[in-house]
């Protein structure tokens, strides 16, 4: 009798019958079943794609193993332990520097010249008059901490008060979406200079992902970022410097 699996031999003694297929039958049957129980382990524990038919050929068969086989024990997926080699801009590295840690941000030097103009009502002219106001600002700011958000979000985060009101720089990075923010306010430009700059005290900007547009640089006279469109960025110009320094790793036996 030839049954599914290849040759079946019945051998009936009184009261009891045995099945014996060929040895070579059953080592067949019994590789097949392990690599499926190892496809649907695989299957299980990841949502990237695997084609258990290796050949093609449409049957899940020894050959499909052997091709299994042959990377076994290997990375699944990216392998996440290469190191990034990736040359950055001196910006870009100074501030991957300061959010990992590897660079303290010390201080900061702002400084920025802003005008703009209003029409305005007096209560002694029935028309409107134009005034134009000029804001000249400078400071310093000495006090950063470095956060991680419970959410992955980094932070190298500021705010105190320079010469009587709050200001604030921050730098910023969202791994979930890799976008780098920058952003500076100072609530001396509201406080002394309603209705003008159309009540705008932050000068900010974001970018998705790197390398940095041309217009996000550091040198000698700081760091450069444009704000974004229709903001503080086109009343004026602003200049942030930056002093950094590098923690020293502590020396053992001294």
């Amino acid at each position: 009798m030839r049954g599914f699996f290849g040759c079946m031999f019945f051998f009936a003694a009184p009261n009891i019958m045995y099945i014996v297929r060929p040895k070579l039958e059953l080592m067949r049957t019994f590789f097949t079943t392990i690599f499926l129980l190892i496809v649907g382990l695989v299957s299980a524990q990841t949502t990237q794609p695997w084609q258990p038919d290796a050949d093609g050929d449409g049957l899940i068969n020894a050959e499909d193993m052997l091709q299994f086989l042959t990377v076994f024990n290997t990375q699944w997926g990216p392998d996440m332990t290469v190191a990034c080699d990736y040359q950055g801009t001196e910006f870009e590295t100074l501030f991957a520097d300061l959010l990992n840690g590897n660079a303290q941000l010390d201080s900061l030097y702002f400084a920025f010249s802003i005008y703009d103009s209003a029409e305005v009502f007096l209560p002694e002219c029935p028309e409107p008059v134009t005034l134009f106001n000029l804001v000249e600002r400078s400071g310093t700011i000495t006090s950063f901490e470095r956060l991680t958000l419970p959410d992955g979000r980094m932070t190298v985060t500021s705010g105190e008060e320079v010469d009587g009101h709050y200001v604030f720089f921050d730098l910023r990075y969202n791994p979930e979406f890799a976008v780098y923010s920058i952003e500076f306010g100072d609530a001396a430009i509201v406080a002394e200079s309603a209705p003008f700059f159309d009540g705008l005290w932050h000068y900010a900007n974001d970018h998705i992902g790197l390398p940095f547009p041309s217009s996000w640089y550091l040198d000698d006279l700081g760091i450069h970022f444009p704000s974004y469109d229709g903001t503080l960025d086109e009343y004026g110009d602003f200049q942030f410097v930056p002093f950094w320094s590098v923690p020293v790793a502590s020396q053992t036996g001294e």
